[in-house]
């Protein structure tokens, strides 16, 4: 157990940012003349990737960011400063589809357009997906397969990363676990239509969680991925909590800060003797 199996370290932190954007409304046709739910989320685009990246930017730090195809075709500026700034992009559905509401061919389809829609903007073909909501079907470990994706960041099985069989082959995915309580959504998020969220959380409880799960993690030599929304940890009184954050963890000895995309390549590189488990 652990991530001792990385040499010289004993625990890895990953950040990871969900541009979801308007991209999580607007493929329901009942949203797209709501101004104001739409302004929200443009908001992450606008104003939260800016403070982010500064955030990042002032520790030497890179993150993973997960972007729908609709954000990318949105405002491709944005996917290209992120990756210039030499951060990890992957995919994250096009219009944030739940994956276990699609047909085969649906599902096919959105993975090769959102996957598409990055690399004509950065260049850089995508090696990570993140499932919209956290959902994935025994249909989409075969389609990331088929689409030559290297990892997922969906499932929540261990707190450290794990191998997952390909069904029906002799293949592995690389899966890089989340868990709701590390995600800024659960505490932050609120929306009265469509209804999402029920308490807004105050910063300062907010980060106590957060420490205390990196605290713990770090004595058991675990991995710390948080999940964050730029339209939710972007606003003035939160974007200090992931500030603070940082530093806490620099304080420690031992802790590899680094993306989703270098865990895949230490992986390849066989640094990794982790578990393997079929779904």
């Amino acid at each position: 157990m652990g991530v001792h199996w990385i040499q010289g370290y004993q625990a890895t932190v990953s950040f990871c940012f969900d541009v979801d954007a308007e991209a999580s409304w607007i493929g329901n046709p009942e949203n797209q003349r709501r101004l104001s739910l739409l302004s929200a989320s443009a908001f992450g685009r606008r104003i939260g990737v800016p403070r982010i990246l500064r955030v990042l930017d002032n520790y030497n730090i890179k993150a993973t960011f997960f972007i729908p195809g609709y954000t990318a075709e949105l405002d491709p500026n944005l996917v290209k400063t992120i990756a210039e700034s030499g951060h990890a992009i992957g995919c994250h559905g096009y219009y944030h589809e739940r994956t276990d509401e699609l047909s085969y061919e649906q599902e096919d389809d959105i993975l090769a357009r959102s996957k598409m829609q990055i690399k004509s903007i950065t260049g850089i073909t995508p090696l990570g997906f993140r499932a919209p909501l956290w959902e994935i079907t025994p249909q989409t470990l075969s389609l990331l397969d088929k689409h030559n994706f290297g990892y997922d960041s969906s499932l929540m099985g261990l707190d450290y990363p794990y191998e997952v069989r390909v069904p029906d082959s002799n293949r592995n995915i690389l899966e890089i676990p989340v868990t709701w309580l590390l995600d800024d959504w659960e505490q932050f998020a609120y929306s009265a239509k469509p209804a999402d969220g029920y308490v807004i959380e105050e910063p300062e409880k907010v980060l106590r969680l957060w420490l205390a799960e990196f605290d713990a993690l770090y004595t058991e030599g675990g991995a710390f991925t948080l999940t964050m929304h730029p339209e939710i940890i972007g606003r003035a009184s939160r974007i200090s909590i992931l500030d603070r954050l940082i530093q806490h963890i620099k304080q420690y000895d031992g802790v590899l800060i680094c993306t989703l995309d270098d865990l895949y390549t230490n992986w390849k590189a066989g640094n990794l003797s982790i578990p393997t488990f079929n779904y």
